[in-house]
């Protein structure tokens, strides 16, 4: 399952109207620097994350052809030559989500499968791998001993070191169980089990915040204080919005992206800002758009990215969203050979770097990994 397809499939659609964030820092013409720095030799790749710290940038996805079955896990490294990509833990499965608090503490989360016999294979497991500056190594979650269905699908690192992530599993009753693990950042220290009840029913990405305080964003926003998950308040129009991004720019103001199910347009944009007291919606286009990921530029102004179905829209795919002179978010930037986008990221020149797919998908598939940085 490719990230082009929709997250969640069951939520009805409400009509947004959107307040405009004046608060953002705005350009009078759009940036358009973009250069295209994608993975060679990726044909039936897609990369879905991408971080960068300290000078280091990662990206991850999933490789898919004949002789992948059912699929392989995609970790690179960017390096003064390109990518690299180094031997990893599992040979089959998939890589969803990434975090990088140092150029030796890197880490993805997805699942694995193993062979069944000589022609099937299982279900898959949770897969969590650590990167120490050297090589990638698995590391195993505290799951219940008789957890079956395990899977992983957030990771994050705060900036105390500590590695989050978030993962679910079904229990010996048979019962869905969402789980929250933190653990030391050196990657050798035991995982601790806390509490996934998230309100959500789904989680696509965290965000590990200063004093132990994380965020999860699904099918809604919910918030960990180190003890007990809080559902946000979102605005009643937002009620149905499902969310794949989110992001920090200060200590009291965090962005998520989204979509929301629309009867006419399929998915339509929604991105939301929380000031310290509240949740508020920022105005978007009212056009086909899923929007996956949020960085922001070395100026402090939100570069989101995602994906159109509607060729009329922008028929390579690509989807970006930057504020206009009234701070609103405007559709105005085509990174160049860009389909599908899935991830962004700030580098510390404040470069942007997005991930994704090459344009010229065919039935919502990818041909290709891409990669961009923006000046």
């Amino acid at each position: 399952m490719l990230r082009s397809l929709p997250r969640a499939t069951t939520a009805l659609a409400l009509g947004v109207a959107a307040v405009v964030v004046t608060a953002v820092p705005s350009a009078a013409a759009p940036v358009q620097n973009w250069r295209d720095v994608s993975p060679p030799n990726s044909d039936g790749s897609v990369l879905f994350d991408i971080e960068t710290t300290r000078g280091a940038t990662w990206a991850v996805g999933v490789h898919s052809d004949e002789t992948t079955r059912p699929s392989a896990p995609v970790a690179l490294r960017w390096t003064a030559k390109g990518w690299q990509a180094p031997p990893q833990p599992a040979d089959h499965g998939r890589l969803d989500d990434l975090a990088a608090g140092a150029p030796d503490e890197v880490w993805a989360v997805g699942y694995r499968h193993e062979p069944v016999g000589e022609s099937d294979w299982d279900r898959g497991r949770a897969l969590l791998q650590h990167w120490d500056g050297t090589r990638w190594s698995e590391v195993h979650p505290p799951f219940p001993a008789q957890a079956t269905n395990t899977y992983l699908s957030a990771v994050d690192v705060d900036a105390a070191g500590s590695v989050w992530v978030f993962g679910s599993f079904t229990d010996a009753d048979g019962e869905y169980t969402s789980a929250l693990f933190r653990g030391d950042a050196d990657g050798e220290g035991d995982l601790t089990r806390l509490s996934g009840d998230t309100g959500l029913n789904w989680v696509a990405e965290l965000k590990a915040t200063r004093g132990g305080i994380v965020y999860a964003v699904g099918d809604g926003i919910s918030r960990f204080d180190g003890t007990t998950w809080t559902k946000q308040n979102l605005p009643a129009t937002l009620d149905t919005a499902l969310f794949d991004g989110i992001e920090t720019r200060t200590a009291n103001e965090i962005w998520a992206v989204g979509h929301q199910r629309d009867d006419t347009l399929w998915r339509r944009p929604v991105v939301v800002r929380y000031d310290g007291r509240a949740w508020s919606t920022v105005a978007a286009p009212a056009e086909t758009g899923q929007l996956f990921d949020i960085a922001f530029d070395g100026l402090g102004r939100p570069v989101v990215v995602g994906e159109t179905m509607d060729p009329e829209v922008n028929p390579a795919g690509n989807y970006v969203l930057t504020p206009g002179p009234d701070g609103s978010l405007t559709r105005s930037e085509e990174p160049p050979g860009a389909g599908f986008l899935y991830a962004a990221a700030t580098d510390a020149a404040g470069r942007v770097w997005t991930a994704g797919g090459a344009a010229g998908a065919e039935g919502g598939v990818s041909p290709s990994a891409y990669a961009g940085i923006r000046r």
